[in-house]
Parts: C-alpha cells; sequence; structure tokens
C-alpha cells in the first residue's frame, strides 16, 4: 500500500515536472518566488502583473529580446526565472549573465538561488539537484550533463571566453566595454540552430544600447513602463517627480519616447549632422593639412584636418583602432600619410595630447619618443579639457559666411563614422556641466582627438597670389568643384569667369 502510494505520489510528480516544461506561465506563477522589500516575509511567491506575463511570453518565443524598462518593474527577475525554467528543463545548457560589476553579478547568482531553492517539489519530479556556488549555479539530472548559470562582471574579453544558450545582459547601457562585448559573443550565440540574447537596462545616451533600441536590427523590443506596477499612479509619479525632477523620465519613463528624450543631456548639443556632416571632395594642395590624436592600447584615434585660407576646418580621414602597439600604430599613420598616392597631404604638424610625451620609469623613454622612432614624430598639444572643448563648441559654431549664409568652422566628412557617432552621442559630465561624461569611455576617444586640435593655433592656407581668380573662391565652392564631373567643372568655371 505504501509503495503504490509512493509510486502515485511520484508519477503525479513527474506529470507536473512534465507540465511545467509545456507551460512558462504556470511554471512561474506556482513555482517561482522572489523577494518583496515591503512584505513581512520578504521571500514570497511571484504573482505576475501583466506586463511581466508578456515580457515572459516574448523571451520565449524571440531570439533577440530588448527591455528598455522603468526602475523596479521585476523585469530582471522575469529574465532570472526564464533562465531557470530554461536550465531545469533543458539539461547541458548554458546561461552566460553579464552585469556592470562583481557585486551585481554576485547579486544575480544570490537572486537565482532564490529561486531555485523554493521549487524542491517540482525539482524532485525531475529528479533534479542544484549546487550554488559564488559565481554559478549548477542545476544535475540523472541522465544528461549539468545545466549552468553562470555570472561576470563585464570586462573588455568576455565576450570571446564562453558559448551560451542564453546571453542575458544586465544594465547594458551602464556596461563600459559594452560595444566590444557585443561583437565578439554575438557570433556565439547566432548559431543556425539556437542562441538566445536578452538584454536589460533602463536608458543611458550615447550607448551601445540606445544604439540597438533606435536602430532597424533583430530584436524584439519591449517597454517597461514606470505603471507597469499596478500599485503606482498619478499621485505617486507626481510625488517622485518632485523628488527627482527631470531626472524622472530617465529614472521612471511612461513611454519610450521619454525615456530617449534628451536623457543625460548631449554635450555637443550644437553638432547637427545637416550642418556639420559633408560627403568627402577632393583636398585641394594648397590647403594647410593637420593630424591629431589620441592614443593607448585600448584605442587609436587618429584624424586628419584640412584648414583652407578662410580657416574653415574639414576632417577628411579618420583611423580608429584599438589594441595596437606604437609600431603599428605608426604604420596605419604613415599609411593615412599616404591616402590617395598623395605625398603633399603630409601634415605641417601631428598633434598629440601631452601624457605621451611623459618619461617611463623602467626606460626613461616616453610614448612620443617610440612613435618618433617609428617615423612619427608629435607636437604636444595641451590637455586643458575646459579649454580645449570651448575652442572645438566655437568651431560648430555657426557664422555669417560670405555668401551671406550661416555655416560652421568645422565640417566632417561622412566617412568618419566614429567620431561623428561620438559627437552625437557624447553626454555632459553629472558633476560639471563645462565638461563631458568620461563613461562610456569608447565614446571619448575620438572627440578628445578632435580637441587636442581645436585647442592647438593652427593656420589658415595661404592665398594664392597669382592671377588665377580660383585663389577667390569659397570653401563651398571649392567643395562643389571637386566633387562635379569633368563636364560639370568646365560649367562651374564659365559660370564664376575663370
Amino acid at each position: 500500500m505504501m509503495r503504490s502510494l509512493y509510486d502515485k505520489l511520484r508519477f503525479l510528480k513527474s506529470a507536473e515536472f512534465g507540465y511545467c516544461r509545456e507551460d512558462i506561465l504556470y511554471f512561474v506563477t506556482k513555482y517561482c518566488f522572489f523577494e518583496d522589500k515591503d512584505s513581512e516575509r520578504v521571500v514570497v511567491p511571484f504573482c505576475p502583473w501583466k506586463e511581466q506575463k508578456d515580457a515572459l511570453l516574448s523571451i520565449k518565443e524571440n531570439r533577440y529580446n530588448l527591455f528598455l524598462k522603468a526602475r523596479q518593474t521585476g523585469v530582471t527577475w522575469i529574465v532570472l526565472m526564464y533562465c531557470v525554467w530554461d536550465l531545469v528543463f533543458n539539461p547541458g545548457h548554458t546561461v552566460i549573465a553579464l552585469s556592470k560589476s562583481g557585486n551585481d553579478a554576485t547579486e544575480l547568482v544570490r537572486r537565482f538561488g532564490i529561486i531555485i531553492s523554493n521549487m524542491q517539489s517540482l525539482l524532485e519530479g525531475g529528479d533534479k539537484r542544484f549546487e550554488i556556488k559564488k559565481k554559478e549555479v549548477l542545476i544535475y539530472s540523472s541522465d544528461g550533463s549539468p545545466s549552468v548559470f553562470k555570472s561576470f562582471a563585464a570586462a573588455r574579453s568576455s565576450g570571446r571566453s564562453f558559448t551560451a544558450n542564453i546571453l542575458f545582459i544586465d544594465e547594458w547601457a551602464f556596461q563600459e566595454w559594452a560595444r566590444e562585448i557585443w561583437l565578439s559573443a554575438y557570433p556565439t550565440v547566432n548559431r543556425p540552430t539556437g542562441g538566445k540574447v536578452i538584454g536589460v537596462s533602463t536608458i543611458k545616451r550615447g550607448t551601445l544600447f540606445e544604439e540597438l533600441w533606435t536602430s532597424q536590427n533583430n530584436f524584439k523590443k519591449t517597454f517597461i513602463s514606470v505603471f507597469a506596477d499596478p500599485a503606482r499612479d498619478a499621485v505617486w509619479y507626481e510625488r517622485t517627480k518632485t523628488d527627482l525632477g527631470e531626472r524622472v523620465r530617465q529614472e521612471y519613463p511612461r513611454s519610450a519616447d521619454e525615456a530617449l528624450a534628451d536623457a543625460g543631456g548631449r554635450f555637443f548639443y550644437e553638432f547637427d549632422i545637416s550642418k556639420h556632416v559633408c560627403e568627402p571632395f577632393e583636398i585641394p594642395k594648397d590647403w594647410q593639412i593637420y593630424s591629431t590624436m589620441d592614443y593607448g592600447l585600448d584605442m587609436l584615434a587618429h584624424y586628419k584636418v584640412a584648414v583652407d585660407s578662410c580657416g574653415c576646418c574639414y576632417v577628411f580621414h579618420e583611423i580608429y583602432k584599438q589594441g595596437l602597439i606604437v609600431s603599428e600604430a605608426a604604420e596605419k599613420i604613415h599609411m593615412a600619410d599616404g591616402y590617395n598616392g598623395e605625398s603633399w597631404k603630409l601634415p605641417v604638424c601631428r598633434l598629440a595630447p601631452p601624457d605621451l610625451f611623459a618619461r617611463e620609469l623602467s626606460s626613461g623613454k616616453s610614448q612620443a619618443y617610440a612613435f618618433e622612432e617609428n617615423g612619427i614624430r608629435l607636437t604636444k598639444s595641451s590637455n586643458d579639457r575646459k579649454a580645449g572643448w570651448m575652442y572645438l563648441k566655437e568651431l560648430l559654431r555657426c557664422r555669417l559666411a560670405p555668401d551671406g549664409t550661416l555655416k560652421p568652422s568645422l565640417r566632417i566628412f561622412s566617412v568618419c563614422r566614429n567620431l561623428i557617432r561620438a559627437m552625437q552621442n557624447i553626454l555632459v559630465d553629472e558633476k560639471d556641466p563645462s565638461d563631458c561624461a568620461r563613461e562610456p569611455h569608447e565614446l571619448t576617444h575620438a572627440p578628445d582627438a578632435l580637441r587636442y586640435f581645436a585647442v592647438y593655433w593652427y593656420k589658415p592656407a595661404e592665398i594664392k597670389k597669382e592671377n588665377d581668380k580660383r585663389s577667390d573662391w569659397t570653401a563651398d565652392m571649392w567643395e562643389d568643384y571637386y566633387s562635379a564631373s569633368d563636364s560639370d567643372r568646365e560649367y562651374l568655371k564659365n559660370k564664376w569667369n575663370l
């Protein structure tokens, strides 16, 4: 009799286990627990809101998921519950979670542990057991390899160190090496037969997360409003707005558009693609050429700038490459000097930050000296950040041109994509509005390089004294001329009386 009851109970548990495999909403509602800091028991059964149920089904149905959320909407718990469900019912699967810090990575493991520890009766139905460690949780099956949940602090090399069934990126907009990790990690989850990505974050301008959210791609995008929590009403929101001011839009957005509305504040608010970006044209040979760079092993950001006779500046060539030692960086710069095979484009000087001229204690040599050994002689620019940004903003400012139109003193060729991206997205330093934010660091290299040029005393090109009316042409006339076909050039010469 006892044996019969035992077998019946085991059969029922096994059937329940199978039912949970097929119905994830049932699994979450009946077997998942989470932390509710306002509850007397703290760890309580999970009763999902409608938006949380929709988010869970979206994760299940889509390979690439992006969640833009308000604070404290339980999305991280939802993702972890999905990960538990996947690992319990798929022996041998691996979930990799990436957080912005080591403490955050440990916190994800702790939360995962809370969920798995409170479903012991269900696990018995599938003959499962688990082991919780500091950085991972293992779920063992009697008939297969263990499933693993691993949590790491995001680092530049993270993306190359794993192959996963699920990649969970928490607070994606606030991870410093987000772009490098994504470029490395994407091939590991982009398998024809599997691989899932779940990205979760509140918004931050100028980040990869914002770029993915606002661009066309394969991500299923879901916005979780501040009012997803039924306990929040208009009175609560107005009280919160009084405490936070305008930052309430970033922390507790009511819509995706509100979340994206100048959150954090653009540093180069003057920058306008329609005014400051132009298509490439042939640089006149009598214009002054400068190069300017920001260098470290993390990035070489190198630009060539042409200055016309009116003092208008054109950034016309970009090198944006990480992981280069000095000799490799010098080789790239030499190649840029041969741009289009024209040796006359050698710069008047090569501007670089003062830190490259500091001598290392071990060798007594500076990086500037190492560049000179490789044929690149650098000129020290100023590292006064506020003065540099002020002069760069002066160049961006639109002024009255000879033809009566308002035009900036700085334009960027459209091929300089990383500089354009950084100028659009770099934010104001929250503690110092006269400086830009230094995170995400990947965005700072290109503007820093341009700052070293802007703060330096550069010279306009000299106007030719020979009897050639082209010396009176404006920068826009030169741009139109060199962008034109041969027949159109003849037309322009006649039009301008040459």
